[in-house]
C-alpha cells in the first residue's frame, strides 16, 4: 500500500512540477557528480544570491520527491495524508500567482541507481548542467565507475537548447565528455589548463586562501571552510557566476559568505585540549582522501602533536570495498600518529586500533586520546561517526553543528 502511494505521489508532485517550470520559466541548474554535490549546490546558491533570486535544494531533497518539492517550493509532510492534501492546495495557490518565484532553481540531483537521471530529466531540462566528479560510490547498485560515468553525464547531454555545461577538468572523464559535447563548456579544476582554475592554495586555521585564474586575470579568494573540495565548490559557483554574466571580482567577495555544511571538515574544540575535525557526514574514496590531505595539511601547518585518525566503514562500494579500505589505511599510515578504524569493512584498513561500532569506540576514545592530538572523524552515513564527535566535544553547544543530531536520525 505505501509503496502505491508513493508512486501515485511521485506522479502527481512531477506533474505539478511540470507546470511550475511552464508557468514562471525559472532558469534551471542541475548539479550532479559523485562527490561534492552538496557543498557546490550551496556554493552556487550563496553567490548568485547576491545578484538574483534563487532558490536550491533543501537538506537531501534531491531525488524523485524532494526535487518537485524544491521546484513547488514546499518541504515534506511525511507520512501526514492531511498534510498532503493541504500542500497541494498551497501549490494550486502558488501557481495561479506567486510574486516570489525565484528566477533561478539550483538543483542537485542523485543518482543512486542507474535511471534516476532519466526520471528527474524527463521534466526537468537545465540551462546550466554542473557535475562535480566520477568515483566510487553507490557501486553496490552500479556495476562500474563507467556506468556511474554514464548516468551522471546524462545531466550535460539533457542541457536545453543555448545551455552551458561546468565540469570539473581534474576528472579525466568529465574532461572527455566536455570536449565532445556541442554545448558550451565552461571547465574548472586546479590544473592550469582549465579555463577557470585556483592557483597558490593555503590552509590557515579555519578556511583556506587561493588565487581564481580567468581569462587572463587573477583574482584573490579566500573561503571559511577547509579542504581542496571546498575549493572546487567555490570554483564551480565562480564558474556559475560567471556564465550568468556576473563579474568574477563581486563572485569572489560572495565566496566568503559560504558556509560549509554539516560534517564536512568542521573544526571544534574537545576535551583533553584536543582539535577535532568533524568530516562525518558521509566517505567514499575521493572524499576521504580529501579528509587526509586537509588533516595532514592542517598538522603540517600547526602545533599539534600527534594526528590521530578515526577512519569508519566506508559503504555500498561493492566488490572494491576490501580493496579501497586498504588503500586508504596505507595513505593513512603515511601521515597519521595513530589510525583507530570502526566497523566491519573498516577492518581491512591497516590501524593502531579497531572498534566494531562508533558505540564501543567511545567508551574508550578519552583514554586514547592526549593533549594536543588533532583529531578527524571520518565515516559513511551508516557508520554514524558524528557520535564519536558529540563524545568529544568540549562545549555541548557545538552538538547541533554536527549531522543527524534531529528530526528523524534522533532516534536512529
Amino acid at each position: 500500500m505505501r509503496k502505491i502511494f508513493l508512486k501515485i505521489l511521485q506522479f502527481k508532485l512531477k506533474i505539478i512540477a511540470q507546470l511550475f517550470i511552464l508557468r514562471y520559466k525559472p532558469k534551471i541548474i542541475g548539479i550532479t557528480g559523485s562527490v561534492g554535490k552538496s557543498s557546490v549546490k550551496e556554493a552556487i546558491y550563496t553567490v548568485l544570491c547576491s545578484k538574483f533570486k534563487v532558490r536550491r535544494n533543501l537538506g537531501s531533497y534531491n531525488n524523485e520527491i524532494g526535487v518537485p518539492l524544491t521546484i513547488i517550493g514546499e518541504e515534506s509532510p511525511g507520512s501526514n495524508l492531511l498534510g498532503w492534501i493541504i500542500l497541494f492546495f498551497r501549490a494550486l495557490k502558488n501557481f495561479i500567482y506567486d510574486k516570489d518565484y525565484p528566477k533561478i532553481l539550483v538543483l542537485e540531483m542523485g543518482v543512486d541507481k542507474p535511471r534516476d537521471l532519466d526520471y528527474l530529466l524527463s521534466f526537468i531540462k537545465p540551462k546550466i548542467a554542473v557535475i562535480t566528479s566520477i568515483a566510487p560510490a553507490h557501486l553496490e547498485a552500479m556495476k562500474s565507475e563507467e556506468e556511474i560515468y554514464k548516468e551522471k553525464s546524462k545531466l550535460a547531454l539533457g542541457l536545453s537548447r543555448g545551455g552551458t555545461a561546468i565540469l570539473n577538468f581534474d576528472d579525466e572523464r568529465l574532461r572527455r565528455l566536455g570536449l565532445s559535447l556541442k554545448h558550451k563548456v565552461l571547465f574548472y579544476g586546479f590544473e592550469d589548463q582549465a579555463q577557470l582554475f585556483a592557483s597558490e592554495i593555503k590552509y590557515q586555521n579555519k578556511g583556506m586562501i587561493f588565487n581564481l585564474n580567468y581569462a587572463g586575470s587573477v583574482v584573490p579568494a579566500r573561503i571559511n571552510s577547509l579542504g581542496r573540495g571546498q575549493v572546487l565548490a567555490a570554483l564551480a559557483a565562480c564558474a556559475a557566476a560567471l556564465t550568468l554574466k556576473m563579474d568574477l571580482i563581486s563572485a569572489s567577495k560572495e565566496l566568503l559568505k559560504i558556509r560549509g555544511l554539516k560534517g564536512r571538515l568542521k573544526i571544534f574544540k574537545g576535551k583533553k585540549k584536543t582539535t577535532l575535525i568533524d568530516d562525518s557526514y558521509n566517505s567514499n574514496p575521493a572524499s576521504a582522501k580529501s579528509g587526509l590531505e586537509a588533516a595532514g595539511a592542517l598538522k603540517e601547518n600547526g602545533n599539534y602533536q600527534r594526528l590521530v585518525l578515526i577512519l569508519g566503514d566506508m559503504l555500498e562500494l561493492g566488490t572494491i570495498s576490501k580493496r579501497s579500505h586498504i588503500n586508504l589505511g596505507r595513505e593513512a599510515a603515511k601521515i597519521a600518529d595513530v589510525v583507530i578504524a570502526v566497523g566491519r569493512e573498516a577492518k581491512n584498513i591497516s590501524s593502531n586500533l579497531w572498534f566494531p561500532d562508533a558505540k564501543t569506540l567511545n567508551k574508550k576514545i578519552l583514554s586514547i586520546l592526549r593533549p594536543g592530538d588533532l583529531v578527524l572523524i571520518k565515516g559513511s552515513q551508516g557508520v554514524r561517526m558524528e557520535r564519536v564527535s558529540r563524545v568529544l566535544l568540549r562545549d555541548k553547544r557545538d552538538i547541533k553543528r554536527l549531522p543527524r543530531m534531529t528530526g528523524y536520525w534522533t532516534g536512529k
